[in-house]
């Protein structure tokens, strides 16, 4: 366990599909191992606990892994700020470090040094330019409040939501010092996204 990881646990938010793949992201095969499972080979190093958002019980078997909860919900159809209020309201910890199931190549450094930066925040999310990276992120559960307000009126938008908490952004010069080529951020949307995943992990 690292240093100042008692307070922290993290969250995987399972619930996204890729049409042009066929199946959902966190399930995507990168040169025999899948998405989830790279992440979760980071995830667990760092983390005494490691939770699975999924979206029904039906994904409940799919994603089961050891030592790891899989938990369901609690409220879906919300997408992804419905995903991150669940992982805030279950999570026995302070602080949940939260991420898309897309993203198969976390950054160990990245994520430590953002479990450094949290403590007096209720938010650590990088920012590339003008682009924000709320799905692979640091939230406190004292935020939870401010979601299920915006949950109640159906008001999803996480961008809105990081504007009224106190959110510390990481520039791209902070994020290139640990994470230099950026492999944390890419995402697998499409075919060509899977492609790039894959040059990578021959790499």
């Amino acid at each position: 366990m690292n240093p100042g990881s008692d307070n922290f646990s993290a969250a995987v938010l399972a619930g996204g599909s890729a049409e042009r793949l066929g199946l959902n992201k966190a399930l995507v095969d990168i040169a025999g191992r899948k998405a989830l499972d790279r992440i979760l080979d980071v995830l667990q190093g760092i983390f005494s606990g490691t939770s699975i958002i999924v979206q029904s019980d039906s994904d409940l078997e799919n994603f089961m892994r050891p030592g790891v909860r899989v938990l369901r919900d609690l409220l879906p159809g919300k997408g992804p700020l419905g995903g991150i209020y669940t992982a805030l309201e279950l999570a026995a910890r302070t602080y949940v470090f939260i991420m898309a199931c897309d993203m198969p190549y976390p950054s160990e450094d990245l994520v430590l040094h953002m479990l450094s930066r949290a403590p007096g925040h209720d938010a650590v999310v990088p920012r590339r330019g003008e682009y924000i990276e709320p799905l692979f992120a640091i939230y406190s559960r004292e935020i939870r409040e401010n979601i299920k307000a915006r949950l109640e009126r159906n008001d999803l938008k996480i961008y809105e939501l990081l504007t009224e908490i106190d959110v510390l952004y990481l520039d791209e010069e902070e994020i290139a010092s640990f994470d230099p080529e950026f492999r944390s951020f890419l995402n697998i949307n499409t075919p060509e996204d899977l492609k790039k995943a894959m040059l990578l992990a021959d790499g």
